[in-house]
This record gives C-alpha cells, structure tokens and sequence, in this order.
C-alpha cells in the first residue's frame, strides 16, 4: 500500500493504492505516479514526504528534469536522460547526490571518467565542474537531491534545452524561501 506524499488531501486520491506493493513494477491504477497529477510543494514543507520505488517514478516521468519536492535545504529532482544525451557541462553552488536506477553511463567530474550503472551514486561537491553522458540504448533514469535547492520548486524541462533556456532567463531559481543558504555563496 503506498503511504502519503504530500499533504493528506491531496495524496488521498491521487497514491492510495489498495494492493501495490514497493517492488512491484505493474502499472498502478488510473490516480498512479505515473500521470504525475500531484503538484510538487511550491511552500515551504511542513509534513514528511515519502516517495514509494523512486526508481520506477523516476522512470514513468520522461521529463529531463522534474522537481518532486524542496525543502529549505535541500531538493529533490528526478532526470531522464535520453539515448546519446547529456546532462550538458555545468558547475553548481551546491552539493549534488545523484543515484542511477537505469541505463548506463559516464559521469565526469573535474576531468574524472567514472562509468556508471544502475544502484551507483556520485557525489557532486560544489563548485565541480560535471557531466553525465548516457552510454546505453535505453535512457538514463537518475534521481538527484540538492542540498540546498537548485531550481524553482515547480520545474519541469521537457528537454536539456528547455531546461537552459530557461535557466539562462533566469526562471528556473529556487524559491525565496530555500534561498537562505545560498545567501552565504554570494557573500
């Protein structure tokens, strides 16, 4: 049985399930994770989130880059690479934990090559300069957390270059209220 996401309201009839079970891969029923008909806390949170078989929401979403929650210090973010792409070279201010939960890949930190697979995590220190290449036939499911926030708390990139454009503008920073600690970056 899944247990609540979000708000009690909101996760009543949208991941109540009567007979799922965490490692089951089965479609779940018409309110599943999988449609993602939750809105992603866009408030500071207040109530334990809890994402039941991260791994298979994290391969139904099919976005590049999704938001599932942020917090004051930290932000949960799933990521589908696609076959032959990439996360695109960048460096952050904040500490990034990646985990792998399908296809295969290369992660490139500071000029470091480490293949990565399925169960692997990589941390990424601020201020590193990283890539992540998709190497498989199939796309690259990752989940990342942030600590603290990176984008906007609602974000969802259809593409890399969605995902740039709109960094680019400006409109993907994370909200005012998880900007506490990035205060003490700009210092």
């Amino acid at each position: 049985m899944l247990r609540p996401v979000f708000a009690r309201s909101t996760v009543r009839s949208l991941f109540l399930t009567a007979h799922h079970s965490r490692t089951s891969l089965a479609p779940l029923s018409k309110y599943s994770v999988m449609s993602f008909h939750y809105k992603p806390n866009t408030e500071p949170p207040k109530e334990m989130a809890v994402f039941n078989n991260l791994a298979k929401i994290a391969s139904e979403s099919g976005k590049f880059r999704r938001v599932l929650w942020t917090g004051r210090n930290s932000q949960l973010v799933i990521m589908t690479i696609p076959v032959g792409g990439e996360i695109g070279e960048e460096i952050h201010t904040v500490d990034q934990h990646l985990s792998f939960h399908s296809g295969t890949g290369k992660a490139i930190v500071n000029g470091k090559t480490e293949v990565v697979a399925p169960g692997d995590v990589v941390i990424v220190p601020a201020g590193a300069q990283h890539n992540f290449v998709n190497t498989s036939e199939t796309p690259l499911i990752i989940s990342t957390v942030y600590a603290p926030a990176e984008h906007k708390a609602d974000t969802v990139h259809s593409t890399r270059e969605e995902g740039e454009r709109l960094e680019a503008e400006g409109k993907d920073e994370p909200p005012e209220w998880a900007l506490d600690l990035h205060k003490g970056d700009k210092d």
